[in-house]
């Protein structure tokens, strides 16, 4: 399977909390999934910043769950580098 099926993000998004934001999606990516993680990875190796890269495409990627997830605001949290940076935080949507 690869790191950008559905089957990987429903995962991943079902293990979240409520709230949450796009580091701790990677964060928890990296830890369920690690070897399509290292391999999307891999493939960003050309780019100027791979790891910017991949985590961009994970972002867009997340944008195409709109009816599982809600964008909510955008506050600064560690990334996967242990610096503070800006990132996007997401609500789940309530499933009647």
């Amino acid at each position: 399977m690869e790191l950008f099926a559905d089957e990987v993000f429903e995962t991943i998004l079902n293990n979240m909390e409520n709230d949450f934001d796009s580091h701790d999606f990677i964060f928890e990516m990296m830890r369920h999934f690690p070897r399509q993680y290292t391999n999307a990875l891999y493939q960003c190796r050309r780019s100027k910043d791979p790891i910017q890269t991949l985590h961009a495409k994970i972002g867009r990627k997340l944008l195409g769950f709109e009816g599982k997830i809600v964008k909510t605001r955008k506050k600064a949290s560690r990334n996967t580098r242990g610096l503070p940076s800006t990132n996007q935080h997401w609500k789940k949507i309530e499933s009647e």
